[in-house]
């Protein structure tokens, strides 16, 4: 079979190794069939799995796998999941499928989830990058330790900034009913840059620098790739007359949050996810399926060249990573102590409400009935979901 027959059947199978799992309604000759191919499948693309492999380790605590790592440097460290590991309780160990070592915690990056490892005794083999970038709908494969698949997938999404508080904020929303030149302003956020410069309800935006806008979706072309600090030219019609103002680029705000455990609840219908999985400052999209405690180890492309290391699993069709040229600019910040950080993310873990915390006795006088507190809940979660599922979009057509 041919390559990219063998590509064929990787895409319309389910991303695991297996179809015992995950395809339901299959005769049993069916069955047969998809293992079989599956099985054809991992063996065409174990050639590009060699190398990476060599640089793959599992973390352990105990008997209990945490996540995976990458060997950076010259084989004496390891980079992996912070979040994982932090659920450690005892010595760490990492295995490479033909030795286990001893391991301790040297550096913490919080704001990309990422721990470095120390390796006790001799190194072991380090990533060998390519800082190629890869095109969207490129196929992508993470090894394990092994030579095995662990997952596989394609590019989805370019690189791209996670944190929604770094990404450029002019603060109007946009009047969809307006029938005419440029954009008509409905609200002014009046601590944004546009609220600052003097815009208000009514007036019209005309230009950003020197593109014209025609819609909605020029505008966030024109802020694409500016960044929080920037000052804009803005061509404004204010009253009937033009009038140039300029306006100087904030941070987005922080959207509110899903109530309750409901986002994560419809993010984990694909199945288990990452404890972090957003707000990563360079990351690329995939629709990869690799297990919460699969994430560290590197990815790779069909000729075999290490791409960038695996960083979440967020949800069932989205996955992050990182790409190698940012992880090595990563590692040439200083990093965090692991034991500080530790403390903070001790204090940062959720508590675990259980049915019974409120008895309805305690339930304060005055509160709405709990049908219609949960209908509240309802219309807030799907709003807010609503809001989640522009910001792909958006994301989406920035690319």
């Amino acid at each position: 079979m041919k390559p990219i027959a063998y590509l064929i059947i990787a895409l319309a199978l389910p991303h695991t190794l297996r179809a015992d799992d995950d395809v339901p309604l299959l005769l049993p000759e069916e069955r047969d069939a998809v293992n079989l191919q599956t099985d054809e499948f991992n063996q065409a693309l174990a050639p590009a799995l060699v190398k990476a492999s060599e640089s793959t380790v599992r973390v352990w605590s105990g008997t209990r796998r945490l996540a995976y790592g990458t060997v950076i440097g010259d084989g004496s460290r390891i980079l992996s999941k912070w979040s994982e590991i932090a659920r450690a309780k005892g010595n760490l160990q990492v295995d490479n499928g033909q030795e286990t070592r001893e391991v301790k915690m040297s550096g913490v990056y919080e704001d990309e989830d990422l721990v470095v490892l120390e390796i006790q005794g001799s190194a072991l083999k380090p990533v060998a990058w390519t800082f190629e970038k890869p095109k969207v709908g490129e196929f992508l494969a993470a090894p394990q330790p092994d030579g095995k698949l662990a997952s596989f997938g394609v590019v989805s999404v370019l690189e791209r900034n996670l944190k929604a508080t770094d990404m450029a904020y002019l603060g109007v929303i946009a009047n969809p009913k307006y029938q005419g030149p440029g954009i008509q302003v409905d609200q002014v956020d009046a601590e944004s840059g546009a609220g600052k410069a003097g815009l208000k309800s009514g007036d019209v935006i005309l230009k950003v620098g020197q593109r014209t806008l025609s819609g909605l979706l020029e505008l966030k072309n024109a802020l694409t790739g500016v960044t929080p600090g920037e000052t804009l030219d803005l061509l404004v019609k204010i009253d009937g007359k033009e009038k140039m103002v300029k306006a100087v680029l904030g941070n987005r705000p922080k959207l509110a949050q899903f109530s309750g455990e409901r986002l994560e609840q419809m993010e984990r219908m694909g199945g288990p996810i990452s404890q972090v999985r957003d707000s990563f400052t360079q990351a690329i999209q995939t629709d990869m399926r690799p297990k919460p405690n699969q994430i560290g180890g590197p990815v790779v492309n069909l000729k075999g060249e290490v791409l960038g290391i695996t960083l979440a699993r967020a949800d069932r069709t989205r996955s992050f990573l990182m790409p190698a040229a940012a992880v090595e600019a990563l590692l040439k910040k200083d990093a965090g102590n692991p034991a500080t950080a530790q403390v903070r993310n001790e204090s940062k873990a959720p508590r675990m409400a259980t049915r019974g915390d409120a008895p309805p006795a305690a339930r304060p006088r005055g509160r709405a009935a709990p049908g219609e507190d949960r209908m509240r809940r309802h219309l807030d979660d799907m709003q807010r979901l609503m809001e989640h599922l522009h910001e792909e979009m958006e994301a989406l057509e920035e690319r």
